[in-house]
């Protein structure tokens, strides 16, 4: 009877998970079940960071963060009827300092009627993972200019696999002349990632995934439709609006800039003389339109300042995530930000969109909780755009049992580890 105690005990540990998202302004936590390759999400907790906690998007508190963290899972947890609870939890990273991109590297064979076999794979990730590590430091240097900057991986996916030009799922066992691999990596300051690590392990966690936040809100999103099209997501937080882009069916890069709802928040309280908070439950009501004609009218002309200043972070991102080539025209927003009518009002009007190399005009449109596949809200407690990112980080979570078992990610992550990065 005590050993079927244990192994129910650690099934359960399995298959139920946290997903941790530590914002700028709040602190989000659901926790999910595992249905299969879907999942259901048994208990929401969301907690108010302090002012002093995040800077950027990146960890400025330790202490501070782990009191809101430790009340957002303590919320989601009663909810959810765990006792104990969940230990395993996918945290997702963010901030100015946070790079993403993709690296791409041809291997010509000299034997190419023999068969591809894992050692050649392996030889050309090892050759990419430390040109893109190389360009990572190169870029966290020239942006900061703090000379040596040690950048650590937070994630790695392999997105697109060419023998001849020709796409496989797998190429082990192919022939061909030349093998072409695609790798998507983000990278962050070692700081900023061992300050995750370190909230994660007091508050009694096991991080089994930390992964760029637009990174998961793109794959999480991402219909058939979009994959096939393209699509910039973009999630505008209370400290930074993160970008990413998609194109050619997989992730091409994210971009994050140091602009988001709190300079709205900033804006009005610096304008009506008031505190940080009265200005932030007047920026939630004017979102919500429940403020009276003139109050209206006042606050939006604030608002649409800030969120011109916003769009003008946004061209400097596509601009310099579009490497020249055509920019797919569906553009999808989520977060918090995205609810104030200005964001979008200005990103309608089209205006901005001149000099960027769109194939036509961009459609804009919100996104929702249902168009996150894969999750089953058991709660009705998510319903709003801000609620995307949590969400996209648990279909990550679930996601990553397949990629567990993907042949040419098993190479990747052996190639990780002999690296040990």
């Amino acid at each position: 009877m005590g050993k079927f105690k244990l192994v129910k005990r650690r099934d359960d540990y399995y298959r139920h998970f946290t997903a941790l998202d530590i914002g700028t302004d709040m602190v989000k936590a659901l926790v999910i079940r595992r249905d299969r390759r879907e999942g259901s999400v048994l208990g929401v907790g969301r907690e108010p960071q302090e002012p002093i906690a995040m800077s950027g998007g990146a960890v400025a508190d330790i202490e501070s963060v782990i009191r809101s963290a430790n009340r957002a899972l303590e919320a989601a947890e009663d909810m959810a009827g765990f006792n104990p609870p969940p230990g395993q939890a996918v945290v997702g990273v963010a901030g100015e300092l946070v790079k993403g991109f993709c690296s791409s590297a041809a291997y010509p064979r000299t034997k190419p009627d023999s068969k591809i076999r894992e050692g050649e794979i392996r030889n050309l990730l090892n050759l990419l993972q430390k040109r893109a590590l190389r360009e990572a430091q190169h870029l966290l240097e020239l942006e900061r200019s703090y000379g040596e900057l040690d950048a650590r991986l937070v994630h790695s996916a392999i997105t697109a696999v060419r023998i001849d030009g020709y796409p496989v799922a797998n190429p082990l066992g192919f022939q061909g002349h030349n093998l072409d691999i695609t790798v998507f990596n983000t990278f962050a300051p070692l700081t900023h990632i061992s300050a995750i690590e370190t909230v994660v392990v007091e508050l009694d966690l096991e991080l089994v995934a930390a992964v760029a936040q637009p990174y998961a809100i793109a794959r999480a999103c991402a219909v058939d439709e979009v994959l096939e099209a393209g699509g910039i997501f973009v999630d505008i937080g209370g400290g930074t609006t993160d970008v990413a882009l998609m194109r050619d069916g997989g992730i091409e890069g994210t971009r994050m800039f140091n602009l988001g709802g709190r300079s709205f928040t900033r804006r009005i309280s610096t304008a009506l003389g008031i505190s940080v908070e009265q200005a932030e439950a007047k920026k939630l009501r004017h979102s919500e339109g429940l403020l009276a004609p003139e109050e209206e009218a006042r606050i939006g002309g604030l608002m649409r300042t800030d969120a011109e200043v916003l769009i003008r972070g946004l061209v400097l991102c596509l601009d310099e995530l579009s490497r020249g080539e055509r920019l797919p025209s569906g553009v999808y927003l989520c977060g918090g930000g995205s609810l104030l009518p200005e964001v979008l009002q200005e990103l309608e009007r089209g205006a901005w969109a001149e000099g960027l190399p769109f194939a036509r005009q961009p459609q804009v449109r919100l996104l929702q909780p249902s168009d996150v596949g894969g999750l089953n809200d058991t709660t009705g407690l998510l319903n709003s755009p801000r609620d995307i990112g949590p969400m996209a980080l648990a279909n990550h979570a679930l996601r990553l049992e397949a990629d567990e078992k993907d042949a040419v990610n098993s190479v990747m992550r052996r190639v990780l580890k002999s690296m040990k990065v």
